[in-house]
């Protein structure tokens, strides 16, 4: 199997991959995972540069796969050529709309932002959990670890906001998609 290099896009994505590599909720082997010089099962680098500098002048004999987890489509990584001839993959994980969505499923407040009138609309998942649900440290490291202490419940928040939201489109991966079965 492959090694996996979990790039996240923020902290509350970082969190998630933490708490379900922790938990051994994640289809990859924690044997697997890429760590990060301070032993993080992932890394905020997005960018190619950054992400060939810190991970790629190490050799993966089984190969490596770049698991970017964004809540948008974050358009090509384009390796530099030398390592575009290694064995890398690259695989997008889509948290559509946003990873906050998860907190609306958990607070079962995800039907309420759904149906939000004309004039909230331009409010994301996160500035509807800190307007609606005064979780005004919804962003903050320390508020989502103590959130998501509990990996079952992420698990379950996952696969519900998956089936709510109809999963991803066009075929794109989720973090359902990184979970046990």
């Amino acid at each position: 199997m492959r090694n996996v290099l979990f790039s996240c896009e923020g902290t509350a994505e970082c969190v998630v991959i933490e708490h379900l590599e922790e938990a051994g909720k994640l289809i990859v082997p924690a044997c697997n995972i890429v760590h990060d010089m301070d032993g993080n099962p992932c890394t905020s680098y997005r960018s190619a540069k950054d992400i060939q500098r810190e991970f790629l002048g190490i050799d993966y004999p089984n190969g490596l796969l770049i698991a970017r987890i964004v809540d948008s489509n974050p358009g090509k990584l384009l390796l530099d050529r030398p390592y575009r001839l290694r064995d890398i993959k690259i695989y997008d994980f889509i948290t559509r709309p946003e990873i906050e969505v998860l907190i609306l499923v958990r607070e079962n407040a995800l039907d309420c932002f759904n149906k939000r009138p004309t004039s909230e609309r331009q409010l994301s998942a996160s500035d509807w959990c800190k307007q609606k649900l005064k979780m005004s440290e919804v962003k903050s490291r320390a508020f989502l670890e103590g959130y998501w202490n509990d990996a079952d419940e992420l698990v379950r928040c996952i696969r519900e906001a998956t089936s709510k939201l109809g999963g991803n489109k066009n075929d794109q991966l989720g973090l359902i998609d990184l979970l046990k079965r």
